[in-house]
């Protein structure tokens, strides 16, 4: 049996080519091999990424300040008392940093469906006093633009628990005691240049530092809502409906004497208490969850 002829040789020789040629087909197979070892790096780093998204992130996206993005604090002494509803709505939308915004829907398959979509918002600069506008900006690129291009009718929902100030305090976001607010209203574009125009534009950027990169690639605009209703749900016995007036007119910032977050949901609603030595008087609130008074004397 004949030995074996290496296949480098019988290729590079059954071509009868010049010894440059057989010389640059080696120099190409060299680089074969070296790509793909290339492409397997390649492959093995986008596995690692996967594992380290702030690796990747860092890579990619453009630098933005880890101090912009820690807190979501804004100014104030917590949640007011739940029957203060124009001041508890002034205050979920003054902390919002983003809303759940629902608009008609324009796509063939579920036109005149309601539609919902996750919009970054702000009401003013973070650490500034509440204004009650939100601002937000819109693309032609998202469905929600779209929509509301054809009817600029929208709601927004705002619940305490976006930052998860409820969950941390073992009530459950679907319970009432855990606030939430519904606005309605109409998307209207604010006029570049504008005084109006610069104030949420600044309040956007500060709140959401990565919207200064959106205009430059998706020609987003900024907008606003036009309040027409709100509702606040807050505690027990339905929603309350808060005038546009009502609402502009509560400040958030201002110290409540008996602010209560998320308060007990059996606890009674106690309006008046009063002990003279002889007699003592407590007057419960018509709507409160109580059913039965024990008295031991």
């Amino acid at each position: 049996m004949s030995n074996p002829i290496p296949v480098e040789k019988v290729v590079y020789h059954q071509l009868d080519q010049p010894p440059e040629i057989v010389h640059l087909l080696k120099m190409l197979r060299v680089c074969g091999i070296l790509m793909g070892c290339l492409l397997v790096l390649v492959v093995l780093g986008g596995i690692e990424s996967r594992s380290s998204p702030d690796t990747f992130t860092a890579a990619v996206l453009p630098a933005i300040d880890r101090n912009e993005l820690e807190s979501n604090d804004v100014p104030g002494n917590g949640p007011p008392p739940h029957t203060e509803y124009a001041k508890m709505a002034r205050y979920l939308v003054h902390k919002a940093e983003w809303v759940s915004m629902g608009s008609i829907s324009t796509v063939d398959a579920i036109k005149g469906y309601p539609m919902v979509n996750i919009i970054a918002a702000a009401d003013s600069a973070r650490g500034e006093k509440s204004t009650g506008t939100l601002f937000f900006y819109l693309t032609m690129l998202d469905y929600t633009a779209q929509d509301l291009s054809k009817d600029n009718r929208l709601t927004i929902l705002l619940s305490m628990d976006q930052d998860l100030e409820c969950s941390k305090q073992g009530v459950d976001p679907m319970e009432p005691t855990c606030a939430r607010i519904m606005i309605s209203g109409r998307a209207v574009r604010v006029e570049e240049g504008s005084d109006e125009f610069k104030f949420g534009t600044n309040a956007m950027f500060s709140r959401h530092p990565a919207a200064k990169h959106w205009l430059d690639t998706h020609n987003f605009f900024l907008c606003k809502l036009d309040i027409v209703q709100i509702a606040v749900l807050d505690y027990y016995g339905g929603p309350h409906y808060v005038t546009v007036e009502e609402y502009m007119k509560a400040d958030p910032d201002s110290t409540s004497l008996a602010p209560s977050p998320l308060k007990d949901p059996f606890a009674p609603i106690v309006q008046q208490h009063s002990d003279d030595g002889r007699t003592i008087t407590v007057k419960i609130q018509k709507d409160s969850p109580v059913r039965h008074i024990n008295l031991e004397v």
